[in-house]
């Protein structure tokens, strides 16, 4: 994961979004993945064996995502005698651009490395294929090595239109040897009343340790630590940040919500949550933690949280998987010392059918996937997609996949559960076997959570993510409004937003998005 921000302006993208689904519609409307699986059947007569065709990328400006593509396309090229063309554009860039293709039904692009949020709004324009029949392949080992949780991320409206390579989502790093440290936790019990778990394993034992954690020195190098850090700013993806606060408090298990991971909106009307008490509660949490166990200040970004972790400032954070394989980079003061785990949980759950709460024996884990990875498409343009996806089996096939997770300047999470048995990359690039080993195994336990949250994919995701949500957080952060002032405009702009899109259409992607039919 690497620099996963965006800002799409509200306008542009209303204005863009309607004149793509509005534009050349017929009175009976097919859906996206009837339409393009005729037109992936026709140009399948394009045998992949063909030679001398070029393909176009688009991705991210590296070193990051776009930089094993560069690395491996040279060896799929010797061996098919086919080209790679990668076009590199800066991340707030790379949405503009595919609207702009899609908009234009231009040829420019054949394939994508970009978002996962970005599905519904593709698949709603038509401008990307279903890889339904593509993963049937044997060689992609899609039924056997790929976890439930990515299939879902990967999934659609019931098809398949996007495969990550990347997967992300936030849990828990932690000090091992301090929060290990038996006089430590001494201190903690006669000051708190408990012992805490190593790792805390609920948001209320997680503020607490914070709290006995911040403004000394518990490392002995003669500088003061913290408790915890998380980004803060306006515009460095809080928003992100606050979710993994929110999920165990709002997210109803399946079998009670209908689906899993339903935390944004109602499926049944498309009612927002976000004034509910389950997330106004996990604000509050969020709130807590910033008064109780973090450093002072609210411009705190990303990379603050990767380096104070990393250079030992730090006790705990959530974050994506990037503070483990820069725990092992040459800058990190850290090396073997961080553990990884769950992000905590809660004993209770705003029931929002029944409207009230619902208290839990065993804690109550929902983890969010944040941004959900990036992911490979073929688009609906291209002319050679038998290439295309010869191209892409390649890139996520276990042997090169297995290099790329690994690899620290890849920017890539594992994905896979070969990822898991196949360690002898992670040995490269320095770590031992026992802590990749947890590594890897914590990311699939994330991925795989019956509750996990899969970040929204709908047309204004953005808008209703970063524009509104976030501008009112930080608003709560810094004082200007209550929580409770805060959330009920959340859910009027949402739901103004909602309307102005179009209800009916909002309800069916957002359906199609947690794969209810």
């Amino acid at each position: 994961m690497k620099k996963k921000k965006f800002l799409i302006p509200l306008v542009f993208l209303m204005i863009v979004s309607l004149f793509l689904f509005f534009a050349g519609g017929s009175k009976e409307e097919k859906g996206a993945a009837a339409t393009s699986e005729k037109k992936v059947e026709k140009k399948a007569e394009q045998k992949a064996e063909k030679k001398g065709v070029t393909l176009t990328i688009l991705t991210m400006t590296g070193p990051w995502i776009s930089g094993p593509v560069k690395q491996h396309a040279p060896d799929w090229e010797k061996k098919t005698g086919n080209k790679i063309n990668i076009v590199e554009a800066a991340f707030s860039d790379l949405f503009p651009k595919i609207q702009q293709a899609a908009a234009t039904h231009s040829a420019a692009f054949d394939m994508l490395l970009v978002a996962n949020i970005w599905m519904g709004d593709m698949v709603g324009w038509k401008y990307v294929i279903p890889l339904d029949k593509y993963i049937k392949d044997p060689e992609v080992q899609y039924d056997t090595d790929v976890p439930d949780g990515i299939k879902k991320k990967n999934t659609f409206a019931g098809h398949t239109y996007g495969l990550i390579c990347d997967n992300d989502n936030m849990y828990l790093f932690y000090r091992k040897d301090i929060l290990g440290n038996k006089e430590y936790q001494a201190k903690f019990k006669e000051k708190y009343g408990y012992s805490y778990h190593v790792p805390p394993q609920t948001i209320d034992e997680l503020i607490d340790v914070a709290e006995f954690f911040n403004g000394w020195d518990w490392d002995n190098d003669g500088e003061i630590e913290y408790g915890f850090v998380r980004s803060t700013k306006r515009g460095a993806q809080t928003y992100w940040y606050s979710f993994p606060w929110i999920a165990p408090y709002t997210v109803m298990p399946a079998d009670k919500a209908g689906a899993p991971g339903v935390m944004f909106f109602r499926p049944d009307n498309m009612e927002p949550l976000v004034n509910t008490p389950g997330w106004e509660k996990g604000i509050e949490k969020f709130v807590e933690m910033g008064k109780r166990g973090c450093a002072p200040g609210l411009d705190w970004v990303r990379a603050d949280v990767i380096n104070e972790m990393i250079l030992g400032h730090a006790a705990m954070a959530i974050d994506w998987g990037d503070i483990g394989p820069n725990s092992h980079s040459e800058k990190s003061l850290v090396k073997g010392k961080i553990g990884y785990a769950m992000p905590p949980g809660t004993h209770e759950y705003w029931d929002w059918k029944e409207n009230k709460w619902v208290k839990t024996d065993e804690v109550h884990y929902a983890p969010v996937h944040c941004y959900n990875g990036w992911s490979w498409y073929i688009t609906s343009t291209c002319k050679y997609p038998d290439i295309a996806w010869d191209f892409i089996k390649y890139m996520i096939s276990p042997e090169i996949s297995s290099y790329d997770v690994a690899n620290p300047f890849s920017g890539f999470q594992p994905w896979r559960k070969s990822h898991l048995t196949n360690l002898d990359m992670w040995v490269k690039f320095g770590w031992t076997r026992e802590e990749a080993k947890e590594y890897v195994q914590n990311t699939l336990n994330v991925t795989n959570n019956p509750n996990a949250v899969i970040d929204l994919r709908i047309p204004g995701a953005a808008d209703y993510e970063e524009n509104i949500y976030e501008t009112l957080l930080t608003e709560i952060l810094a004082g200007q409004k209550t929580v409770k002032e805060a959330m009920d405009e959340c859910a009027k702009q949402w739901d103004d937003l909602t309307d102005r899109l179009g209800r009916e259409k909002q309800l069916k992607f957002y359906r199609e998005h947690l794969n209810l039919r």
